[in-house]
């Protein structure tokens, strides 16, 4: 069970990064890093003129370190980005590199009227991809300086876009100078503009100086940055380093009751409320969610579940070649199911096996028995990675098993949501695979059986995942029924 943890944490800070990376000058910045008032990390901003292919561009180089506790297991990420803007605050060039528990994962982006046209590179494989940038889109790499160049007002409002190294993607941000503030920090007074970022992976509030300068940042699940001397920053993550509490505890989502043998649970009725955003709220088959309006105004999301095990006899064959299912079947960065290796090994657990069913209790039974849990991988990988290594979190389980039954010509999707351990429902990431109907398999998970404490909050390629670091730390559960 260790390899249920949190995993979208590093991409949390990197979104932060992208949203603000950026200065009007010439400027270092060193930043503390802070959840729940315990240091996590720091980050380390510098900003200047450089040359590339013999054109000068503005640069932004950003480091990013944390030092976590992920239930119990120590996780340190360190995450690299460079980014060559035109004066217009434009993005050309990017990369992006991060490391963690002895992976690594670096992207290279480089941006034209149109596309982006991104090479992705992990345990020394190397994948091409296309990201198609939106008609009429205004993609920046530095939301805050696209504003204008005039001063900040407030009220000002503005729609841009950014490129997510991670997720691979084009990524709607809105930007609004709310208000100013004047900001205490470190004995220093500061002028700021208190300037909103709503992202699809979460708001983020950044005070900031006239000049474009950061002075703190505060982020999902309650994370802080704040400005500090490189002394202060790097104390208590490079130096006199205390481990800070579990954060796989933290941002759970605590039950107001036990389960008993939740991996036996059936049936399910649970309401979430908070911050619950209702992108996240998935009903299909197998779970249906309705809203209830409370007397505050909020809403409350109620998730019904009824979990079965499948009749293999309604199991349809392989291979599956419906156009419906083809978004679901075809390779993809994280997925690279036209691998060679994946393929081959795909075809070696599947054998001769036409049953849809079979072959994929096949694939996750492998993928449970040669994987083993390392829990201080916090970046994402490909298939490919994970296959070389056999070890990793539950993301990983889910990728290399969506993978390898894409290969088998099975239409599967990578989904994460809620799983309850022990008093408490914590991030997790499995599988649906179309086998006849839509139906989940979790290669982390001894049995074969998705109980129904599972519950889904996204579904699709594996960087959608990453949508659910909007709620993190703001969810509330009140368990109605279980069975």
């Amino acid at each position: 069970m260790k390899t249920f943890r949190l995993f979208a944490f590093g991409l949390i800070i990197i979104v932060i990064c992208c949203a603000w990376c950026l200065a009007a000058a010439p400027s270092e910045t060193w930043m503390s890093m802070y959840v729940g008032g315990q240091k996590v990390g720091y980050t380390h901003i510098t900003f200047d003129k450089a040359q590339l292919d013999g054109k000068e561009y503005n640069r932004a180089q950003t480091y990013v370190k944390t030092r976590l506790m992920v239930l119990g297991t120590a996780v340190q990420q360190e995450v690299r980005t460079v980014v060559y803007s035109d004066e217009r605050s434009i993005p050309r060039f990017e990369t992006f590199d991060m490391t963690s528990g002895g992976r690594r994962s670096s992207v290279e982006a480089k941006f034209g009227d149109k596309e982006i046209k991104c090479n992705v590179i992990a345990a020394g494989v190397s994948s091409d991809t296309t990201i198609p940038i939106p008609d009429g889109a205004s993609l920046v790499g530095d939301p805050m300086y696209a504003l204008g160049t005039d001063k900040l007002k407030v009220g000002q409002k503005a729609r841009m876009y950014y490129f997510n190294p991670i997720k691979l993607s084009v990524d709607p941000i809105d930007v609004e100078v709310r208000s100013q503030e004047k900001l205490e920090m470190n004995g220093k007074s500061y002028e700021t503009f208190v300037v909103s970022n709503s992202t699809s992976m979460g708001d983020l509030t950044v005070w900031m100086t006239e000049s474009g300068s950061v002075i703190k940042v505060l982020g999902v699940m309650g994370l802080t940055m704040q400005l500090e001397t490189r002394e202060a920053a790097l104390a208590g993550v490079e130096t006199g380093y205390t481990p800070p509490a579990d954060l796989a505890v933290l941002t759970s989502v605590k039950a107001d009751k036990d389960i008993r043998n939740p991996r036996d649970v059936k049936s399910l009725t649970i309401r979430l409320s908070g911050k619950m955003d209702p992108k996240l709220a998935i009903s299909d088959s197998r779970q249906n969610v309705t809203w209830i309006d409370q007397p505050d105004g909020s809403r409350t999301a109620e998730f019904i579940i009824k979990a079965e095990k499948f009749d293999s006899s309604k199991s349809v064959n392989l291979p599956i070649k419906d156009s419906e299912f083809t978004p679901y079947l075809k390779p993809t960065v994280y997925l690279n199911c036209d691998s060679p290796k994946i393929k081959a090994k795909s075809a070696e657990i599947v054998g001769k096996t036409k049953s849809a069913y079979s072959a994929a209790i096949a694939i996750r039974d492998w993928v449970h028995k040669n994987m083993s849990p390392q829990t201080d991988i916090g970046i994402a990988r490909p298939a490919t990675d994970v296959l070389a290594a056999k070890y990793g979190v539950c993301r990983d389980y889910a990728v290399l098993y969506a993978a390898l039954a894409r290969a088998a010509g099975i239409p599967t999707k990578v989904v994460a949501g809620l799983v309850y351990l022990n008093g408490s429902f914590y991030y997790h990431a499995w599988a649906e695979s179309y086998i006849g109907k839509w139906v989940p398999f979790d290669a982390t998970l001894a049995d074969e059986f998705v109980d129904a404490t599972h519950i889904k909050l996204t579904e699709g390629d594996a960087g959608d995942m990453f949508e659910m670091a909007r709620v993190f730390g703001h969810l509330k559960a009140e368990i109605i029924y279980f069975d």
